[in-house]
């Protein structure tokens, strides 16, 4: 049985190896785009900043449309304030990690869409956490692509450089 603070190391891990993929990041990648219809990377980097902790709150309080604030406060995010943004997100993981009882964990919670629930616990599993490691393997990619050709797997799952 995973316990709530594995969760929220887990969660929280996942931020940290984002802000160390950002960087990695040259100004001059911020504007990339891998097709015309995708995320540039300071899209990426705004939805990666609020989609663990905006989902947590909406779950948790069973309201989606709470995650327009969450998308408010990146609206206009330059790819410099990711560090900052993802500090914040990390910060409030670990409150709601703090604050949230096994009891809150295990009542049923509202997944995007709202009409499959699962206990809170597994819908931040297979949501948030979930999301945090696609959209960092994702910022990973966009880093690459736009010539951080240095990255290496440590990078990507363990938030190091690999050795020389």
């Amino acid at each position: 049985m995973i316990t709530k603070d594995q969760l929220r190391d887990s969660l929280t891990r996942e931020c940290d190896i984002a802000s160390h993929l950002f960087t990695k990041l040259s100004p001059e990648s911020y504007s990339y785009r891998p097709a015309p219809e995708q995320r540039s990377t300071v899209e990426l980097l705004r939805y990666l900043a609020i989609c663990a902790t905006g989902a947590i709150r909406c779950m948790s309080e069973a309201n989606w449309k709470l995650f327009s604030e969450y998308s408010e406060r990146v609206k206009e995010m330059p790819a410099e304030g990711f560090p900052q943004m993802m500090a914040l997100q990390k910060g409030e993981i670990e409150a709601f990690f703090d604050r949230a009882s096994e009891e809150m964990l295990a009542k049923e919670a509202p997944m995007p869409g709202g009409a499959v629930t699962a206990p809170l616990a597994v819908a931040i599993l297979n949501g948030p956490l979930k999301w945090l490691a696609a959209y960092k393997m994702q910022l990973f990619l966009y880093a690459k692509a736009s010539g951080a050709t240095d990255l290496k797997t440590s990078n990507l799952w363990r938030g190091v450089d690999a050795k020389p």
